[in-house]
């Protein structure tokens, strides 16, 4: 790789750190950003949020649930943004069934209608 290219690369690497995203974000979530923000409307407000230890070497992660059935992971620890999910029906219930808890009917009605659609394909 040229010097021109590396130097173009830290510099996008810094911009993405500046925003507060993962670098994994940032490369490979971006066809799924986009589902959500023009065929969802966007994010939606946070219903609920779960931290989650998956054994992954930077640490914990939250998981936010919204009302428009996305889920939000940021790392606890640094709060960068990990990823976004358009959850499907079994997520939904595995964080509540986990927490005790019963999930909000609009919000697995919502998961299994856009896991139809094809929105949440794995």
């Amino acid at each position: 790789m040229s010097k021109k290219k590396k130097k173009r690369k830290q510099k996008f690497r810094n911009n993405v750190s500046s925003i507060n995203e993962s670098s994994h974000y940032h490369y490979k979530r971006k066809r799924r950003d986009k589902i959500i923000k023009n065929r969802l409307h966007g994010d939606g407000y946070i219903i609920d949020g779960f931290v989650i230890d998956r054994g992954h070497k930077d640490g914990l992660e939250v998981h936010s649930i919204t009302e428009n059935g996305v889920i939000i992971i940021h790392n606890y620890h640094t709060g960068k943004l990990i990823t976004k999910l358009i959850a499907r029906p079994e997520q939904i219930e595995r964080y509540y069934k986990n927490s005790g808890t019963i999930p909000p009917k609009r919000v697995l009605f919502l998961a299994r209608w856009h896991e139809d659609l094809g929105y949440n394909r794995r």
